[in-house]
């Protein structure tokens, strides 16, 4: 990370990608549930795809409503928070990587800097939580040193 970059620019960022994430799967519900009780026209009219049509409806819709929890949550943060540890809200500088706890996302690029979301109920966050600047942790074999926690 080139220099510190604020944490309101970091959850707008977050806010946005997890906006696009729900259009993509609101876009995915509608194009499946259309497929899936439009008529069936096929070569033989007794092949019926629509059972599996509804599973992957059922499925888009269940991780729409995850989303739009995450986007909830993700509101809930306030950028104004300072923090000297690892915990919610927190973004979390090692010499590796730059992280924001939050939700779990793809990175987001601010400013040419790359900024993962990770989740509280994820595996690296239990090894990392609480920790200050300065601190120290391993996962997947690689060591983590935290150059800076706000």
């Amino acid at each position: 990370m080139k220099k510190n970059i604020t944490k309101n620019l970091i959850l707008e960022a977050c806010l946005e990608k997890q906006e696009e994430l729900i259009a993509g799967f609101e876009r995915r519900v509608n194009e499946t549930r259309a497929d899936a009780y439009e008529r069936q026209e096929s070569d033989s009219q007794s092949e019926n795809r629509t059972p599996g049509k509804i599973e992957l409806l059922s499925k888009f819709q269940s991780e729409l409503e995850f989303a739009k929890l995450e986007m909830e949550y993700l509101k809930t943060l306030d950028a104004a928070i300072v923090t000297t540890v690892v915990q919610p809200g927190a973004v979390v500088v090692t010499n590796l990587r730059t992280f924001f706890i939050g939700v779990s996302s793809e990175k987001i690029d601010i400013d040419g800097d790359e900024v993962f979301g990770i989740s509280t109920k994820a595996p690296i966050y239990a090894v990392m939580q609480g920790l200050e600047k300065g601190g120290s942790f391993e996962y997947n074999d690689t060591a983590y040193t935290l150059k800076n926690v706000y």
